[in-house]
């Protein structure tokens, strides 16, 4: 069985898809569980490697480093989708920090000139490929991972798992329309075998990976100035 198949019949067993596991039978080659500090490692490790930038540690810091970067990469405009809470409060939270202006998706998709970042809430991270999993779950639009120049995930540590199989087995009683798998920045080699970066998407892929109960704190915070 070659990588490729073996990709599709994990798929399918996660999903409980034709030729598939039935739903509740154990995840393949046992799945082991791992302590969220592990899994949460992990994560960090391979969305780096695939060309991801992570923060985390204290909100102050996380949110006043990623000003810095947002800042460094010529952003001006910060949007979110309707309805994803975590997105607004980070977004609105990091508007003095540029300053930014928030804009919406629609305006974005419409042609906007100026530079953007995306935000919006992660439904699940998975640690052994570093990919981040955002859906259409409640009629959320994914736009912010598709057409923004640099793309801000909002990841709650405890929503880190260890394979692909537990973050899809959250979805199979009731699976969104879409689900999009997001591992570093947009990528292509297709012209020449040159790699090119942001040929497709976002040029940035960002996580921010914070605790559950983070964002009661995000109304406290300040600007902290570079010198």
């Amino acid at each position: 069985m070659n990588e490729r198949e073996s990709l599709f019949r994990r798929l399918s067993a996660a999903c409980a898809g034709h030729d598939g596991a039935a739903a509740g039978e154990p995840l393949p080659d046992g799945a082991p569980t791992a302590p969220e500090g592990d899994r949460v490692a992990l994560f960090a490790k391979t969305f780096t490697a695939a060309g991801g930038v992570l923060f985390r540690g204290p909100v102050e810091t996380a949110l006043s480093d990623l000003g810095e970067t947002l800042r460094a990469e010529g952003v001006t405009s910060l949007f979110f989708p309707e309805g994803d809470a975590a997105a607004r409060e980070i977004a609105e939270a990091l508007v003095p920090f540029g300053p930014f202006n928030l804009t919406t998706g629609a305006e974005v998709r419409g042609g906007s000139a100026e530079v953007t970042a995306g935000f919006s809430s992660a439904e699940a991270a998975i640690a052994e490929t570093g990919t981040i999993v955002e859906t259409s779950a409640g009629g959320k639009t994914l736009l912010p991972g598709l057409i923004a120049d640099v793309h801000v995930s909002i990841v709650p540590a405890a929503s880190v798992v260890v394979r692909m199989e537990e973050a899809l087995a959250a979805f199979t009683a009731y699976p969104p329309r879409n689900i999009s798998f997001l591992s570093g920045p947009s990528k292509t080699a297709d012209i020449e075998q040159t790699l090119t970066v942001g040929a497709h998407g976002p040029k940035k892929a960002i996580a921010l990976l914070l605790a559950q109960d983070t964002l009661s704190l995000l109304p406290r915070l300040e600007p902290r100035v570079s010198r």
